[in-house]
């Protein structure tokens, strides 16, 4: 009687087996692999999101700089003033005041330059922060796109750097000052934080005022490409620019 049973017992056993192992096969499938566009855009998000905390940092890091340079200044000033009175007094000579001039016009310089950075890294970050909007509209040429945070002008003239002696003429011409430049194709800045500038141009001239009107109207006159940043982030004025030429990117690595 008992290898009566044995046999269904046996093949009860078996069939238990069977259906544990699919269970442990279902449960140890793959998940399926993300497709090739999802990884690029990730990685594209990534690599903006990179660029603007790097362009944050390197401004937070400038602007720790700059209370130093100021008091260094401020230092040189009232040494250059000490110097003249002792100069009219015939304590001290010419050269020393001429010495202590110098070094005021040094910090002045490196004041400047800081500044100039400063702004150009202003600009920086609002053209990465919105350049997923600038990947989601045409680069149809002639079309002309406006959004809360920037305006697009994809210009069917050529554009090259060479070209920019006609902007500045027109800007000069209807203002009477040249045109205020922040950043002339590739500096410093764009270096060290690996963004391609070297045939853009960026005017320190908020697009909505009477300037940045004029200068963009014009712009779309002579059919030159140029995109204007009313702001890097929502809710603030920094980095606002018109930046003229076609769009820039992150250097390759």
């Amino acid at each position: 009687m008992t290898k009566r049973y044995l046999k269904p017992a046996a093949l009860l056993l078996v069939l238990l087996c069977a259906i544990g192992d699919a269970s442990a096969q279902r449960k140890k499938k793959p998940a399926p692999a993300p497709s090739p566009n999802t990884t690029l855009a990730g990685r594209v998000a990534q690599a903006r999101a990179d660029l603007v905390a790097a362009s944050k940092a390197y401004k937070e890091s400038l602007e720790k700089v700059l209370p130093f340079e100021e008091d260094e200044r401020k230092t040189s000033a009232e040494e250059v003033e000490r110097r003249k009175q002792l100069v009219a007094e015939g304590i001290a000579s010419k050269r020393d005041l001429e010495e202590s001039e110098r070094k005021l016009a040094a910090a002045e310089t490196k004041i400047a330059a800081t500044k100039k950075q400063l702004t150009e890294a202003d600009e920086l970050i609002a053209e990465a922060s919105v350049e997923d909007q600038l990947s989601k509209l045409s680069a149809r040429p002639g079309s002309y796109y406006t959004t809360a945070a920037l305006i697009r002008f994809n210009g069917t003239a050529h554009w090259a750097l060479t070209d920019i002696s006609k902007v500045q003429g027109f800007f000069t011409a209807k203002f009477k000052h040249s045109l205020p430049v922040s950043a002339y194709g590739q500096t410093a800045v764009h270096d060290h934080l690996g963004f391609d500038h070297r045939n853009a141009l960026d005017v320190a001239v908020h697009p909505d005022s009477a300037e940045g009107q004029a200068l963009m109207a014009y712009l779309r006159s002579a059919g030159i490409p140029f995109i204007a940043f009313r702001y890097a982030v929502p809710g603030s004025a920094t980095g606002a620019h018109i930046h003229v030429g076609y769009p820039s990117h992150r250097l390759a690595k």
